[in-house]
């Protein structure tokens, strides 16, 4: 090979390697993205989010509503407190931790330890999703979520048909949008409500994915690739059909891709979904640490 033929194929191995940066290194979005880098601020921006969606504002106490703490029983100096639901009967208060648990009268709607009589059985016509399960993942899959989204009422929970999230420079979710659409009986579903919480829920998402029309979200995936963005968000989407046993999942799973990479690496374990064709999801949660999504919870809802 020639000198001029030998110039001619670095030159051309040079311009491959930059056409993935800018002209100053930086870093511009893929083939095939759906959010950009924004130059004023260098954080992606999703591109595809909605911009005429109706937005329901969620507050970080209220997101994760659907766990509360438990205390410790007295007896038990090796309890380590955890989260579990109201209703669990181990949750339970600690006499000596707890100033005045004992003597209490929890019939006393008066007295801090009142228990209200539980609520009434949910019945189909109170909504088509009642029961649910949660579901962890994650190369920390125990930790708390940093931003939390459970949709519904105790007895109509919504589905999950729009997932979006931001995360700020020091590894932490800052914003999670979750868009929900109420599911008929008749496999129709409703309008679009994005519903928004995080320490910055205004946020556009850095990344979006969004179901088309008769599909719900049962599966959602993310990859940081070492950065303290949201460069990968894979929504995995099955169709909504009305069979003889009831509104199912059906059909194979259609992933749609989101992000600046929006086909780039995914994070150890950073992958949940659903096998069940009689689930779909209805709440999410996530947590990022040392540059990865390393927690993710779902809340899967069980079809009747």
């Amino acid at each position: 090979m020639n000198i001029r033929r030998m110039l001619l194929v670095i030159a051309t191995v040079a311009v491959s390697s930059l056409s993935a940066c800018g002209t100053d290194g930086s870093e511009t979005a893929a083939d095939g993205a759906t959010s950009v880098v924004d130059p004023a601020t260098g954080e992606p921006v999703a591109t595809n989010y909605p911009t005429d969606a109706k937005f329901v504002d969620v507050s970080m106490e209220t997101a994760s509503s659907p766990l509360v703490s438990r205390i410790c029983p007295v007896d038990d100096p090796f309890c380590v407190p955890r989260e579990c639901f109201p209703w669990d009967p181990d949750c339970i208060c600690d006499p000596v931790n707890d100033f005045g648990c004992e003597p209490c009268d929890p019939t006393n709607e008066l007295a801090w330890c009142y228990e209200p009589p539980p609520p009434p059985p949910c019945t189909a016509a109170d909504g088509l999703i009642s029961q649910y399960r949660v579901q962890r993942t994650g190369r920390e899959a125990s930790e708390q979520a940093e931003v939390t989204i459970f949709g519904g009422s105790r007895c109509n929970r919504f589905v999950v048909t729009g997932i979006g999230g931001a995360i700020v420079s020091d590894s932490n979710y800052e914003t999670l949008h979750i868009e929900y659409r109420q599911l008929y009986a008749d496999g129709t579903m409703g309008p679009r409500t994005i519903h928004r919480t995080g320490s910055n829920p205004n946020r556009i998402p850095e990344a979006w994915v969004q179901a088309p029309d008769g599909y719900a979200i049962v599966g959602v995936a993310a990859g940081q690739q070492s950065s303290h963005d949201l460069k990968t968000l894979i929504g995995y989407s099955r169709q909504v059909v009305v069979t003889s046993a009831g509104v199912r999942m059906s059909g194979p799973y259609q992933p749609i891709h989101g992000g600046v990479n929006p086909y780039g690496t995914l994070d150890s374990l950073a992958v949940n979904q659903t096998p069940n064709d009689n689930e779909v999801f209805v709440g999410l949660g996530l947590r990022s640490a040392v540059q990865q999504t390393k927690t993710l919870v779902a809340f899967i809802g069980t079809l009747p």
